[in-house]
């Protein structure tokens, strides 16, 4: 095996198993479903030497459990090289007690009445964007609407120039989908440089924006430092530009090849909170780092200091050890667990707005297009 492809000398051979997360061709046009491959043949927890070699986490119980357990396997890039890239994101490359403080900052932003206090916005966005593509009869999914929806919604709520969506959206792509780490890297250096711009505008002129929120703050009592306002900055930016635009696109694709479903929520609406969340828990899109803080043994595995390992929630909402039928989509199913949104300290801040976002889309899609399907179904 190529010396980039070596194995430490700690992992078992059986624990060893060749899979290449940015690359596999199932990951290219349907992440969710690698859940087939991976539960057949992998062991639960295993070790790839692919992408400069780390352990992925295939099963849900195993993987809240680790997610949950920050004194073993940490967020802070201090214990991986791997993990280190600038600008460092921010709260989620912190554990606590500065991630506590760093996410309170913006945690008045995501709460649910916040949340709820935009809904008004958020269904005159996703009326106003179906009217346009509805005379024509079609559209291409991702890029008029996918891209444009929770996009713009976000870019108000930080204040940010519509006229920056498109080289914005770069960047975080570059990030977030670029199988080459060094792209990825430079890309979201890429995206930290142009966000100093809006850190600098805020600093001078602050108003009632997140961003404005983030360069006012202060943590410890102190004022909240230029690399710290940069990488939450970062972060909110890589979040707001891209969970939702991803799985609200793999719902919709979902939905177009299966009309009998769609059928289903759009002569009972009040499905519909029950139809988003069985839709989310089988198309997560985040990933999860974390880096092992010291030599132990876990589950019978043994972990060094500086292991990298990856949490992919694609994963966890499909595992059948947790799930009854995991593959069959059932908007009558009791509801599912699942860790789209991660677990412990570190779940998504952004879950409400996120579920907020896809169920009213949904709500006026369905009344606006009785019927639609996906050009390729």
């Amino acid at each position: 095996m190529q010396a980039e492809l070596s194995i430490p000398a700690h992992i078992p051979s059986e624990l060893v198993f060749d899979f290449d997360r940015m690359r596999a061709p199932e990951m290219q046009r349907c992440p969710h479903r690698q859940a087939h491959g991976l539960y057949r043949t992998a062991p639960r927890i295993f070790y790839t030497p692919r992408n400069g070699g780390h352990w992925i986490v295939a099963r849900a119980e195993d993987a809240l459990d680790m997610l949950r357990r920050i004194d073993l396997f940490s967020s802070d890039p201090k214990y991986c090289p791997a993990m280190v890239r600038e600008p460092r994101t921010n709260p989620n490359r912190y554990d606590p007690p500065e991630h506590t403080q760093f996410r309170a900052i913006i945690n008045p932003f995501f709460s649910p009445r916040a949340v709820q206090a935009r809904e008004t916005e958020i269904r005159e966005l996703a009326r106003a964007l179906i009217a346009e593509v509805r005379p024509r009869g079609q559209c291409e999914f991702f890029k008029e609407i996918g891209r444009r929806f929770p996009v713009n919604i976000f870019l108000k709520m930080a204040n940010a120039p519509l006229s920056d969506r498109a080289t914005l959206l770069e960047y975080v792509d570059g990030f977030t989908k670029k199988p080459d780490l060094a792209e990825r890297n430079a890309s979201l250096a890429a995206l930290g440089e142009h966000l100093k711009r809006y850190v600098a505008e805020r600093e001078a002129n602050p108003g009632d924006d997140i961003v404005s929120a983030v360069v006012r703050a202060q943590v410890f009592g102190r004022p909240i430092s230029a690399a710290e306002k940069l990488g939450m900055v970062t972060l909110l930016f890589l979040g707001g530009l891209d969970t939702v635009a991803a799985m609200l696109s793999f719902i919709m694709d979902y939905l177009g090849h299966h009309p009998e479903q769609y059928a289903r929520i759009v002569n009972e609406p009040g499905l519909l909170p029950q139809a988003v969340e069985e839709l989310m828990r089988v198309h997560g899109v985040a990933g999860m780092e974390r880096a092992a803080t010291h030599d132990f043994e876990y589950k019978g595995i043994q972990f060094k200091a500086g292991d990298h390992l990856i949490f992919q929630p694609q994963l966890y909402g499909l595992d059948e050890e947790k799930i009854d039928d995991p593959f069959r989509v059932d908007f009558g199913r009791p509801m599912s667990p699942h860790l789209v949104f991660g677990a412990g300290v570190h779940r998504c801040i952004g879950s409400h707005l996120a579920r907020l976002e896809i169920r009213v889309f949904l709500e006026e899609w369905t009344r606006a297009i009785p019927q639609f399907r996906t050009a390729s179904a």
